[in-house]
């Protein structure tokens, strides 16, 4: 597993404990939920569906310090002096909201609000932005005010969009319409096949198939997500 992977898998796990908060019978939590959005799938590392409302969830495991650049819109990352640029989760998480209500609409449900935040999963990393970027604290945070943050949301809603059918429907379309992910090594690292050479031999392992479904939210069911490892050998 690439250390960018396994730092992605850790971050969403580490949010299972704060999510563990939430009264059981009223969210369901999918995670790693890929559907479809006309042509385009778009992936969700942790959705919570409600009768009030849909949330994204989407986790960055990163440390060091982080500055959200509104200027540039990227994310910055400073660790032991050096400097990276990612993209915007800011930006990810409004695609993703437009593709989530276009998916609703799509499959006949009620007009449902769709929220997102980014939660950094790490406690001990400084999340910094421009002093213009008054908003940043409504959309970024830190894992343990996951719980307070979702109960703010809660009683900022006071209808319910959803009935107890529309809900139930929902978590089992989501079900059936998820997708599993299946990119190719050539897919992964961004070749074509004009990129191979002759006498390049891979071997494939592959432990599972990765499942995305929707839990209860104090379920002990843990999600066990597999992982496709490429190994090269070059002669």
């Amino acid at each position: 597993m690439s250390k960018k992977r396994e730092a992605g898998y850790k971050g969403e796990c580490s949010i299972d404990f704060p999510l563990s908060f939430l009264e059981p019978k009223s969210y369901f939590i999918f995670h790693d939920l890929r559907l479809q959005d006309q042509s385009r799938f778009f992936q969700l590392d942790t959705l919570l569906i409600s009768k009030k409302y849909a949330l994204i969830i989407e986790v960055k495991n990163m440390a060091g310090s982080i500055y959200f650049d509104p200027h540039f819109n990227q994310l910055i990352r400073t660790i032991e002096g050096k400097e990276t640029a990612f993209p915007d989760p800011i930006i990810q998480v409004s695609r993703q909201e437009s593709q989530l209500t276009n998916w609703f609409l799509k499959n006949g449900f009620p007009s449902l609000p769709i929220l997102s935040l980014i939660v950094i999963s790490n406690p001990q990393t400084i999340i910094r932005t421009a002093l213009e970027n008054h908003e940043l604290h409504y959309k970024a945070i830190h894992r343990d005010a996951l719980p307070a943050k979702i109960n703010q949301m809660e009683h900022s809603i006071t209808e319910s969009n959803f009935c107890e059918k529309d809900l139930k429907k929902a978590i089992r379309v989501m079900n059936k319409l998820h997708i599993d992910a299946d990119f190719s090594i050539l897919e992964r690292y961004n070749l074509t096949e004009k990129d191979l050479i002759i006498g390049v031999r891979a071997i494939n392992y592959l432990e599972g198939m990765a499942h995305g479904f929707a839990i209860n939210a104090n379920s002990p069911v843990k999600k066990h997500i597999s992982r496709l490892y490429e190994i090269i050998f070059i002669y």
